[in-house]
């Protein structure tokens, strides 16, 4: 009756041979089988086939009826195939006089607690795996809080970073890193309570090691819950982050004075360019005073000019005179147009030119209302030694028309063109007069227009070249405007 009622515990007889002689309740529960499946046959039949291929069964009741118990932990099978782990002892049952009469196997199905013991084992593996990577992280700061703040475990990282071995860490509170000031205004269980409340508190900012040293550390304080989420303890993970937090500092302290350096020179060049501004402008009105002076003075060396040719009985020595008065307001019409100029660089070529031409028809034609006139000119800037040797050949170009090619006040057509041409700028003057006499070469002409015309084109880098067709045109290539222009 005792036997029987031992549900949890596989109890049975075995002969000397290994065959079953007697099955409990239990055995049944057990291994699936009834009494009378099982009775009569091997109890090799309750191990795995690789078992009963290596002879494991006879090998148990041999160690029995040597030593008369045999105790194992392994694998059998039930009636349904599958394995369960179980604790076997057998113990070999004898006569009165020694005899072997069979042997009683205790079974006890112990699979739950060999899987948990599988499942302890490998969780600690895994733990030990763990534990080894987070004592040999050397740069990082790894260490457990129970839930009251005190430090319960403390990593090599953690020993290198602040200074503290294990044994004089564990057991304190978190506040051992903190400074006397973040203590007192309670900052360590601040961090606590934000990391229960929400789970983690991210944190960066200067700590204190053993030394007294500060380092910046910037990492995490998480809050450790179990299954039924109770708060069971923290872990903290954080990195020695000094040396950036210095370089950074640092960074910024050149950015800071690289910026003041450059708002001080700012400020240097801004003063730099207004005391200049100021020079140019000082310069600038200079200029237009000289420049308007100038013009001034060759207005009354006009006009004295003018009121002598009025005296002179002389019609030649009238006509050098009123011819040297066009020539000087050739020169004033430049300092004019440049002193009305906004830079006082250059002049506007075609104004300056028209201008120039017009007066030249007005001071030699009998009927200047007779003349058409056209200039067709580019806007080539003109300085002051170039704008006076090209205003005044023009004018000579064009005095020459109305002398020589369209006299006596005769109607007739002038054409002026100033265009730019590879590396230089063409100047024509053409009219539709009576053109160029018989012979005519310009080398041995005694005109004193002609010469100076021909040396101011030379000035300018060019020569007259002329031709006759249908009137006569003067042609110049002036090098000096190209490389202005």
């Amino acid at each position: 009756m005792l036997v029987e009622s031992l549900a949890e515990y596989s109890i049975y007889m075995l002969d000397p041979e290994g065959c079953v002689t007697s099955w409990n309740v239990g055995a049944e529960r057990s291994e699936g089988y009834k009494a009378e499946e099982v009775l009569g046959k091997n109890f090799s039949m309750f191990f795995p086939p690789e078992a009963v291929e290596a002879g494991l069964p006879a090998q148990e009741l041999a160690s029995a009826a040597l030593d008369g118990h045999y105790e194992t932990e392994d694998w059998r099978l039930r009636k349904d195939g599958r394995k369960f782990w179980a604790l076997v002892t057998l113990t070999a049952i004898r006569g009165s006089s020694g005899e072997l009469l069979g042997f009683a196997k205790i079974t006890r199905d112990v699979t739950e607690r060999k899987e948990a013991e599988i499942a302890l084992k490998t969780i600690n593996t895994r733990l030990e795996r763990y534990r080894i990577i987070v004592e040999g992280v050397a740069d990082y700061v790894i260490f457990m809080l129970d839930t009251e703040g005190r430090i319960d475990s403390w990593t090599g990282g953690t020993q290198n970073v602040f200074g503290y071995t294990a044994e004089e860490a564990l057991g304190r509170d978190y506040s051992l890193v903190f400074t006397a000031k973040e203590v007192e205004e309670g900052l360590p269980r601040r961090e606590m309570e934000e990391a229960a409340r929400n789970g983690h508190y991210a944190t960066q900012d200067w700590r204190v090691c053993r030394d007294g040293e500060r380092k910046w550390v910037s990492g995490v304080l998480t809050a450790v819950r179990d299954q039924t989420g109770k708060l069971t303890g923290y872990i903290r993970v954080a990195r020695d982050m000094t040396e950036q937090k210095l370089q950074a500092e640092s960074l910024a302290l050149i950015a800071i004075d690289r910026e003041n350096r450059v708002d001080e020179r700012t400020r240097q060049l801004e003063e730099t360019v207004e005391e200049l501004r100021l020079k140019n402008k000082e310069k600038e009105v200079l200029l237009r005073e000289v420049y308007h002076r100038v013009k001034n003075n060759l207005q009354v060396v006009q006009s004295l000019l003018k009121m002598r040719a009025r005296d002179l009985g002389n019609a030649e020595a009238r006509e050098a005179l009123e011819t040297s008065v066009q020539r000087i307001h050739v020169m004033a019409l430049a300092h004019e147009r440049l002193y009305n100029m906004p830079d006082l660089t250059s002049l506007c070529t075609s104004t300056y030119l028209r201008d120039v031409i017009a007066s030249a028809i007005k001071s030699n034609s009998e009927r200047p209302e007779t003349i058409d006139f056209e200039l067709d000119s580019e806007e080539i800037p003109l300085t002051l030694d170039t704008a006076i040797p090209l205003g005044l050949a023009a004018n000579e170009l064009v005095t020459n028309c109305l002398k020589h090619g369209i006299p006596k006040g005769r109607p007739g057509k002038i054409q002026v063109s100033v265009r730019r041409i590879p590396g230089a700028v063409r100047m024509v003057v053409k009219d539709n007069g009576v053109g160029l006499p018989a012979g005519f070469d310009a080398a041995n002409c005694t005109s004193m227009g002609l010469k100076l015309a021909t040396s101011l084109a030379h000035q300018l880098g060019g020569r007259l070249k002329f031709t006759s067709c249908d009137g006569c045109q003067v042609q110049a290539d002036l090098t000096r405007l190209g490389q202005h222009g």
